[in-house]
């Protein structure tokens, strides 16, 4: 018989799985919603910045692509290539923002036996996922109904291409919101590390149009297998794209194993006050 939730909350420590899963929902959940109020407060239209703040960005990069460079790039349109590059560079970026001192920002949450280290760091992981999302879906269907954006040709590798830029965000997300409580010094290296993303993530190019001995270097990147994912997905036939299931998923799975094992390191570097 499924517990209810006054008894997950009671005794967390002795629930079969399904239960303890329930919980970590439960937990994750209401970590978000107090994330929202936090950030955003809980009037006018606080909830709409959670999609709002990345759609601007990604709106206000888009625009300028269009307007400063030609209207097709290889033969790919400008405006879907900077949407479909954008959204998942700034699902990177956000996330891995969002992570560092997390810990510490929300250590008094601690005291609270049901809720655990890595509770806080989904949430926030969870929220800059959907609005990630969300300000490309308001964008894609923006810039559709204006017949500069069509649907992905095959939405399969395309939501592919998401799901491993959203593991490659998380396995980040743990590692550095883990050694910014280890090393004070780290979050100083968070904003070249976060430029150098610009460049190297697979946002500005494809694989293919890069020199053959060249490509291999790419693909060390785990975000540039997503990114020919992604693109793929989107132009189908018209593109040569070029990625390794296997390879991002083994570095994905091993950077989202190396955050777990630091975050029981990270967790003695947390003062509860």
């Amino acid at each position: 018989m499924a517990l209810s939730d006054s008894a997950i909350v009671a005794a967390p420590g002795r629930l079969p799985l399904l239960d303890a899963l329930r919980l970590r929902f439960v937990v994750v959940g209401a970590l978000m919603m107090r994330e929202i109020h936090t950030r955003y407060g809980r009037e006018n239209i606080g909830f709409f910045w959670l999609f709002g703040e990345p759609l601007m960005f990604c709106l206000g990069v888009t625009l300028l692509w269009s307007l400063v460079r030609s209207r097709f790039e290889h033969g790919i349109p400008i405006i879907s290539f900077v949407l479909t590059g954008y959204g998942p560079l700034m699902l990177w970026r956000h996330s891995v923002a969002r992570a560092v001192h997390c810990f510490r920002a929300n250590a008094m949450l601690l005291y609270h036996k049901q809720v655990g280290i890595f509770d806080l760091l989904a949430a926030r992981v969870v929220l800059e996922t959907l609005g990630g999302i969300a300000a490309f879906a308001v964008l894609a269907a923006f810039f559709g109904l204006l017949g500069e954006y069509e649907l992905p040709e095959d939405l399969g590798l395309f939501y592919l291409g998401w799901f491993y830029m959203f593991l490659f965000s998380a396995g980040c997300a743990i590692v550095f919101a883990c050694l910014s409580e280890i090393f004070e010094w780290f979050e100083k290296v968070l904003g070249p590390i976060s430029y150098l993303m610009v460049p190297l993530s697979g946002f500005v190019f494809m694989v293919d149009w890069l020199p053959e001995h060249a490509r291999k270097y790419a693909l060390v990147m785990p975000s540039v297998h997503a990114y020919e994912m992604i693109r793929g997905g989107q132009y189908g036939a018209d593109v040569h794209v070029h990625y390794d299931i296997l390879y991002v998923t083994l570095v994905c799975t091993a950077l989202i194993g190396l955050g777990l094992v630091l975050t029981r390191i990270a967790r003695k570097y947390v003062q509860v006050e």
